[in-house]
């Protein structure tokens, strides 16, 4: 446990990494905005939830993933365009003094910590501005505590020597999101994350240092990538890889992203579209049956490649209310307004 008012290490970017990091998002056409936050730990209630705490640094995430469930989160801003969330980054300056705050009170000693429960804590402006790196830094500091990490990206490599001393001292688990091998559709579902290979050799380098690793099939597609030789090769490449552990969860569809997905997949997958609406165009949960029914077949695909059958809390299990405390995960910012040139400065 870290003492009450101990000083606690923040890290910030080089000027010259945070001039490189703008140009390249002025060329993609991504605006930041600075958010002030006075705390950056929400409290999960869901006992369905394989967590207690969460934490995400940036609200936003501009790897775009077509099918994600959190663009909603931009509508509490009052940004209803889907694709603000991918264009309009906001990061938390103040979240390590305000995880510092909450460590050195106690607060997190019970619980487990989810990092990057809503959006990627290693999407591109982690390399900018480095918030997550200087969250991994107090965590390094403090003992005891059980953390988990979840990201789609290789960036966190970068942070591996910060990794092994926080799995020192607390339980620590990274889980890898990967819900296919083939290049060309991961290109298309998410069209500025890494690439499958990349995050299965960050999967390799973490498990060899003795971090756990799992692999996240979430979410899974009917009728694209729920296919069972895809899935037992993307299950045997992430055992290889020394993933401890998979789990999966069917796509989830609120307003916000059905009103990206759908025109998406009528666009780039028009043959898909009768299925998708039929199973998603009047709810945003997968039919029962089809749960059941997948559930079965990757419980036996997971066994087959070498998986324990681990009954626990995991995210396979919460398929019939899976995202019901995500709106709480940054309580403290609704009624936030962007608009205001004094609280939100874009800084591409």
């Amino acid at each position: 446990m870290i003492p009450k008012n101990a000083a606690l290490p923040i890290v910030t970017v080089s000027a010259e990494g945070a001039r490189a990091s703008a140009a390249q998002a002025l060329k993609r056409g991504v605006e930041f905005y600075e958010m002030p936050v006075r705390e950056i730990v929400n409290r999960c209630t869901n006992s369905r939830l394989p967590f207690e705490w969460t934490i995400n640094p940036y609200r936003g995430c501009e790897f775009g993933c077509v099918y994600c469930y959190a663009r909603y989160t931009h509508e509490f801003l009052e940004l209803p365009d889907p694709m603000d969330f991918e264009r309009r980054i906001f990061f938390k300056a103040g979240a390590a003094r305000a995880l510092a705050h909450a460590l050195s009170a106690g607060r997190l000693d019970e619980g487990t910590i989810a990092l990057g429960t809503a959006t990627d804590p290693y999407q591109p402006a982690e390399r900018r501005f480095k918030l997550t790196r200087s969250l991994l830094e107090l965590f390094a500091s403090a003992c005891g505590l059980s953390l988990s990490v979840t990201t789609k990206s290789h960036l966190i490599v970068r942070d591996l020597e910060l990794l092994r001393s926080i799995s020192r001292r607390s339980t620590l688990t990274v889980n890898f999101s990967l819900i296919t091998l083939n290049r060309r559709l991961q290109r298309i579902l998410e069209p500025r994350a890494p690439r499958p290979a990349l995050r299965l050799r960050a999967l390799a380098v973490l498990s060899a240092a003795g971090i756990r690793c799992n692999l996240l099939v979430m979410p899974v597609i009917p009728g694209l990538t729920d296919r069972e030789a895809a899935l037992e090769s993307l299950l045997k490449a992430a055992r290889r890889a020394g993933a401890a552990q998979v789990w999966w969860r069917s796509l989830f569809l609120k307003p916000a992203a059905a009103r990206r997905f759908f025109p998406f997949v009528r666009e780039k997958l028009p043959e898909l579209a009768q299925e998708i609406e039929r199973l998603y165009g009047s709810r945003a949960y997968a039919p029962r049956e089809y749960e059941q029914r997948f559930g079965e077949t990757f419980g036996k695909l997971k066994l087959a490649c070498g998986f324990a059958d681990e009954p626990r809390r995991s995210p396979a299990s919460q398929a019939a209310q899976p995202q019901r405390q995500f709106a709480l995960f940054d309580k403290n910012l609704r009624g936030f307004d962007c608009r205001r040139a004094g609280s939100a400065r874009p800084s591409a």
